[in-house]
């Protein structure tokens, strides 16, 4: 009889725990920010995949070109907005030369927004994702933003951050700085 009940009642705690330990929505979606910066957005910014496997893995994660983008995709673009299929996150993935510091370099940026969450909860989803890692860096006046330590800090820099332009949704992204 005993043997019965343990046959029984380990394989029924385990789903209890299963059950109880999932987050609850509004929280798995926040994680949902972070995976996809940590799928798709880091391998992008530290040039680990291309533009071109990074629209993979985004497909791959269900992303979609929003319904009204009726424009063709140029072979040669370097800039692309896609949505998940509940169309609550938005990704956009771009490339090109910016000024930084009053000297051009090539910038690759992958960034997730949602107009349901602030860029307080993605700071949060960030500080997760950085951890306690001392491959991280954060500067006391920049809150939400994160510095990778780098071998070859003269030729790139990677980074982590948070921005909200106004009128505009908080994104959480990777960027990648090549010199």
């Amino acid at each position: 009889m005993g043997l019965v009940l343990k046959s029984v009642a380990i394989p029924v705690l385990a789903a209890v725990l299963v059950v109880a330990s999932t987050p609850p929505p509004a929280v798995a979606q926040d994680i949902f920010a972070g995976f996809v910066v940590a799928r798709i957005c880091l391998p992008y910014a530290s040039r680990a995949k291309t533009f071109e496997g990074t629209i993979r893995a985004a497909r791959d994660m269900e992303f979609r070109r929003p319904a009204g983008d009726r424009a063709p995709l140029e072979e040669w673009a370097s800039e692309v907005e896609l949505i998940s299929k509940d169309g609550r996150w938005r990704l956009r993935i771009e490339e090109g030369s910016v000024e930084q510091d009053g000297v051009e370099v090539y910038a690759v940026t992958c960034g997730v927004s949602s107009r349901q969450s602030s860029s307080r909860e993605l700071g949060q989803v960030a500080r997760q994702m950085v951890g306690r890692s001392p491959l991280w860096t954060q500067q006391p006046d920049t809150p939400w933003r994160w510095d990778r330590r780098t071998v070859r800090s003269q030729e790139y820099a990677l980074r982590i951050d948070v921005t909200e332009t106004p009128g505009e949704q908080p994104v959480l992204a990777a960027r990648g700085f090549y010199f």
